[in-house]
């Protein structure tokens, strides 16, 4: 009998979410099927887009919330955790730091984040639900992938086609011009879409056995440029002996 740990739950509830969404891609493609030859096929082919887009937005949503509550789960001391990741869990605050802050205060909030390097990782509500921003373009995921310390370059091939699809999801949904579509493009779609979440699940598995939201011993005073201005916030340098948020 397997032990149940955070990893091996993660992997069962990963794999369930997959298996789930091959299932809808598959049913989606099987209604398109079934009004072959049927004037009302070429409207079946636009409906299929945004259902398509659909499965692969939800997908990616699931998986990274379930992603986030891994983290929770391993009670990670936020002094062992890249700088990326802090920078997205610790979002509510940053957005907190608006207008002009009193000496005091500014060091209140250092005082805060200091002490909370001692505790374990915690996310905000709104972190945790994850914001594909309702269009999961390439440039998108990757972001949310930076945050998290997720590793999607083998995805890049994927977005020109993946940007096609949500622009052409947009435009369906949106009522714009007749899209003229074949069963064989909905395939296409679902052949894509069946590539993306495959490859989403591989990429944060991978992290998973690679730890890639560690910290590592020579990583002190680095700082990617991803995480920067996360959650709309840059700190500037300003004059000597004060720092801008």
């Amino acid at each position: 009998m397997t032990m149940q740990t955070p990893e091996n739950e993660l992997r069962v509830a990963v794999t369930d979410c997959l298996d789930r969404r091959r299932t809808a891609l598959t049913e989606t493609e099987r209604v398109v099927a079934a009004l072959r030859g049927n004037v009302l096929q070429p409207r079946a082919c636009a409906m299929a887009v945004p259902m398509l887009y659909a499965v692969w937005e939800g997908y990616t949503k699931e998986v990274l919330q379930l992603y986030i509550e891994f983290l929770e789960k391993r009670s990670l001391p936020q002094q062992d955790l890249k700088p990326d990741m802090l920078a997205y869990a610790w979002s509510g605050s940053f957005r907190k730091l608006t207008g002009n802050l009193t000496h005091a205060r500014k060091v209140e909030l250092i005082e805060r984040f200091l002490g909370s390097l001692h505790d374990t990782l915690r996310f905000e509500k709104a972190e945790r639900e994850v914001d594909t921003k309702s269009n999961l373009f390439f440039d998108v995921l990757e972001s949310l992938a930076a945050c998290l310390c997720l590793d999607v370059s083998r995805m890049k091939a994927h977005e020109k086609k993946l940007d096609a699809l949500v622009n052409r999801r947009n435009s369906i949904a949106h009522g714009g011009r007749d899209q003229k579509l074949s069963e064989a493009d909905v395939a296409e779609y679902k052949h894509l879409v069946l590539a993306l979440i495959g490859d989403l699940e591989s990429v944060v598995l991978d992290a998973v056995t690679a730890g890639h939201w560690k910290r590592s011993s020579n990583s002190a005073g680095e700082r990617s440029p991803r995480a920067r201005g996360i959650g709309g916030v840059r700190a500037v340098v300003g004059r000597p002996g004060a720092v801008d948020w």
